[in-house]
């Protein structure tokens, strides 16, 4: 093995060990707040009505806008 090949081998590991690292899991129901559920549940419940898999960001403004969501002016 030359030098180059030992370098992007231990390049390659290193980069890998970083992406481990980052890796984050997702929060279980017990550990979500009433409000990140209500949330959940309302675009579950949309993307099912409407036969969407992915809402547009207008529609989850919409979705908000349901819930309550009530711009504050600065």
């Amino acid at each position: 093995m030359s030098a180059n090949e030992k370098t992007t081998e231990k390049a390659t590991a290193k980069a890998t060990k970083k992406v481990t690292k980052r890796k984050k899991t997702a929060l279980r129901p017990d550990e979500m707040s009433a409000e990140v559920i209500e949330f959940i549940t309302a675009i579950d419940e949309y993307k099912r009505i409407n036969a969407r898999p992915f809402p547009t960001w207008s529609e989850v403004l919409t979705i908000l806008k349901s819930l309550g969501y009530d711009r504050q002016s600065a």
